[in-house]
C-alpha cells in the first residue's frame, strides 16, 4: 500500500470531500470514507468498511416511507481499529457518530446514527447497534449482539455474546440472553428450563 504524510492507503480507498485524517491511519483495500468526517491519528480501517454511509432514517407519510437525510459528522478518535466491512453511519444533522479513542472494532459491525461509543471498548464481529444507542467505556461487546436504540450501556460493562439488549445496562454489570438480563439470572433460568422440560438422559 502506498505511504504518503504518513497516511497508508490501500488500493481502491474512496476518500469524499469534508473527510480529515490523522497522521499515522491504514485505511485497507477498497474502504469508504464519506464527509463530513474526523478520522484521528494512528487509527486503522479495515478493508470493505464504510465510515459515513447514510444512517437508516424514514418517515411514514401515510402513503409510503420518506427517507430523512443526515449530515451529521462521523468522528473517529486515535487507535481506533476497525475491521473489514464495518459499517459507521453519519449522525442526523446537529449531531454527531463518536467512537472514542483505544476503542476495538471486530470485522462485520454496524454502528447506527448518532452512537456514542467510549474508549477503550471490544465489539465482536456481526454485532448491531441501533441509533442513539450510548457505550460506555471499557465495555466488552461479544459477537452477534443486537443493542437496540437509545440503550445506554454503562462503562465496564459486559454483554455475552448473541444477547439481544432492549434495556439500559448498568456500569460493571455483565448481561446475557434475548431478552438480555443479569447473566446469574439467566443461567437460572436455563437451569429451571432444563430440569423441567428437557428430558433426561
Amino acid at each position: 500500500m502506498p505511504e504518503t504524510h504518513r497516511l497508508t492507503v490501500g488500493p481502491g480507498v474512496h476518500i469524499g470531500s469534508g473527510v480529515s485524517i490523522g497522521e499515522g491511519a491504514i485505511l485497507g483495500a477498497n474502504a469508504v470514507l464519506l464527509g463530513p468526517a474526523v478520522i484521528g491519528g494512528r487509527v486503522r480501517i479495515g478493508p470493505g468498511a464504510v465510515i459515513g454511509c447514510q444512517g437508516f432514517g424514514y418517515e411514514w407519510t401515510g402513503t409510503g416511507w420518506r427517507w430523512l437525510e443526515h449530515g451529521g459528522p462521523v468522528v473517529i478518535e486515535e487507535n481506533v481499529d476497525i475491521g473489514a466491512g464495518v459499517t459507521v453511519a453519519q449522525a442526523k444533522a446537529g449531531r454527531e457518530t463518536r467512537i472514542c479513542r483505544g476503542t476495538k472494532i471486530d470485522a462485520h459491525v454496524h454502528i447506527g446514527h448518532n452512537v456514542r461509543i467510549g474508549r477503550d471498548c471490544v465489539i465482536a464481529a456481526m454485532t448491531g447497534i441501533a441509533g442513539s444507542a450510548f457505550i460506555g467505556d471499557r465495555v466488552r461487546i461479544g459477537g452477534q449482539v443486537g443493542i437496540s436504540d437509545h440503550v445506554r450501556v454503562g462503562d465496564d460493562a459486559i454483554i455475552m455474546a448473541r444477547s439481544a439488549v432492549f434495556r439500559s445496562v448498568p456500569a460493571g454489570a455483565c448481561y446475557s440472553g434475548n431478552p438480555a438480563r443479569p447473566h446469574d439470572e439467566t443461567t437460572r433460568l436455563w437451569a429451571r428450563v432444563r430440569r423441567h422440560f428437557l428430558p433426561r438422559k
